[in-house]
């Protein structure tokens, strides 16, 4: 066949080849889907294709998923944003039935024809968020909603407090005293937004030329400071729990595997601000099973999953009903408190992103 998928091409990391087929089997793309596995046998099928981060695909949740709701889910993970759309772009919406984007890569999904809107009415969950959550613009593209937040937090500073004393400014990523034990994002909107906020321009992802000049300036003269830029967030984990890594510009993931392991790791949001994000369940284009993906982004809104979800990961709920579930003490340690919103840039994709992917490539060649 002329337009035959390579399945090699689409493949995520960690997934071979065989599991493509099963769930192109799942999703009716088959030759058995196509024949006996039609009729009543899909109307029974409660699996659902999970492209996700893997923070809401692991164990625990796939587990969750089938004990309360009965869903099966089936994740293969994606490491960036950039992934996520290239592998739906390349054909990837034939594996998949649903995605957990950043608000910031709504529209051009939506745009680009690789999601499908959800019906607000299969929604009854989103009630019980805080309202900043409810109806956040970003995730609604054409008068089409596309998700509705579950999770919602923030990039910021973890640092090992036994070495750097408390922490509330960006000034300890670029203090010289901690010359080689530092750790910034391999990612230009990242570590330009933390250029931009340590420059105090007010809207990072909207600058010109002249900014972004000003951003590369400080961020070249950061370098020497650096152990590394890290990409995947277990390298950032074990540099910081080594010691070779003091302080690190990173994700809340971080914190609770260092703390289990004996460091006193800190976590704050720089009092110049932190990026904010949220995610939702979005569903992917074509997929046969909206009704059973607007199910589980149901359940993901729900009290008993935020509060799983918290316990589970210490990422911020969007449901004001799963955080009255949680310990004052644990609300304060994870900053759950959507007062704090407004101390957050939510990431936006810049409007020439080829020229921050320049700028950021030029800081890391000088």
């Amino acid at each position: 066949m002329a337009d035959r998928l390579d399945l090699n091409l689409l493949l995520p990391a960690g997934m071979s080849r065989r599991a493509a087929l099963r769930a192109l089997g799942a999703a009716g793309l088959g030759a058995a889907g196509l024949g006996a596995a039609g009729g009543p046998a899909l109307a029974q099928d409660r699996t659902l294709n999970y492209f996700t981060w893997s923070a809401w695909g692991e164990g625990p949740f796939v587990e969750d998923a089938k004990k309360k709701v009965n869903i099966d889910l089936k994740p293969t993970f994606y490491s960036s944003s950039d992934e996520m759309v290239a592998k739906l772009r390349g054909g990837g919406s034939k594996l998949y039935d649903m995605i957990v984007p950043v608000q910031n890569y709504i529209a051009p999904a939506a745009k680009a024809g690789l999601i499908e809107p959800l019906d607000p009415a299969a929604l009854p969950n989103a009630k019980s968020l805080f309202p900043e959550f409810q109806a956040q613009p970003q995730w609604t593209v054409g008068g089409k909603l596309y998700g509705v937040p579950f999770v919602w937090g923030a990039n910021a500073i973890a640092f090992n407090r036994k070495e750097t004393g408390e922490v509330d400014s960006l000034d300890v990523l670029f203090d010289p005293k901690w010359k080689g034990k530092l750790a910034m994002r391999d990612e230009p909107e990242d570590s330009l937004g933390v250029g931009a906020l340590k420059l105090g321009i007010k809207n990072p992802y909207q600058m010109g030329e002249k900014e972004l000049q000003e951003v590369k300036k400080l961020l070249i003269s950061q370098k020497p400071l650096l152990r590394a830029y890290w990409k995947n967030v277990a390298d950032v984990q074990n540099m910081l729990a080594s010691g070779e890594v003091v302080a690190a510009w990173t994700f809340l993931a971080v914190i609770a595997p260092l703390r289990k392991a004996g460091v006193d790791a800190g976590w704050v949001w720089p009092k110049e601000g932190a990026i904010g994000w949220s995610e939702a369940i979005t569903p992917v284009k074509g997929t046969q099973k909206l009704k059973l993906v607007q199910e589980y982004a149901n359940f993901t809104l729900s009290p008993e999953y935020g509060e799983f979800m918290a316990r589970t990961t210490r990422y911020a709920p969007s449901s004001k009903a799963a955080v009255d579930r949680l310990d004052p003490a644990m609300v304060k340690d994870l900053g759950i408190d959507p007062k704090n919103v407004s101390r957050l840039t939510f990431k936006e994709i810049p409007a020439d992103k080829s020229r921050w992917n320049e700028i950021w490539n030029e800081v890391k060649a000088a």
